[in-house]
């Protein structure tokens, strides 16, 4: 090898061994170096959008559409629930039974005694 060429590859390392003693010198202060954000970056690369109020209109609509649609959904839920709960009081053969306040109480004197039809005058 040619002794020029030794001492560049020499001077080339002696760079990159400096560079890596700078990088990890300046971490072990504590202080990282600051960087730029990539948000920071990007904000002033694009322009900035704006909504026409038509456009903004129609998101609205369809927004409150949806939160519509979600409690016409629930409210039916609900009543599913209570069609749910009141199918459970039947009984197997499907009907509703009745509450005993319901009932119409007899009254003991009347059904003690037969009941007999009185008699029609001929005439």
């Amino acid at each position: 090898m040619d002794t020029k060429n030794i001492v560049l590859e020499i001077d080339a390392e002696i760079s990159r061994l400096q560079q890596v003693r700078a990088l990890l010198a300046d971490t072990n202060t504590g202080r990282p170096k600051p960087r730029a954000s990539a948000s920071a970056s990007l904000r002033n690369k694009r322009p900035v959008r704006t909504l026409r109020d038509a456009a903004r209109a129609k998101i609205s609509a369809a927004q409150k559409a949806r939160w519509a649609k979600s409690k016409r959904a629930a409210k039916k839920e609900v009543r599913n629930a209570a069609a749910a709960a009141a199918a459970k009081k039947t009984t197997p053969n499907g009907r509703v039974p009745k509450k005993a306040s319901a009932k119409k109480a007899v009254p003991v004197n009347k059904a003690s005694q037969p009941q007999t039809k009185a008699p029609v005058p001929a005439s």
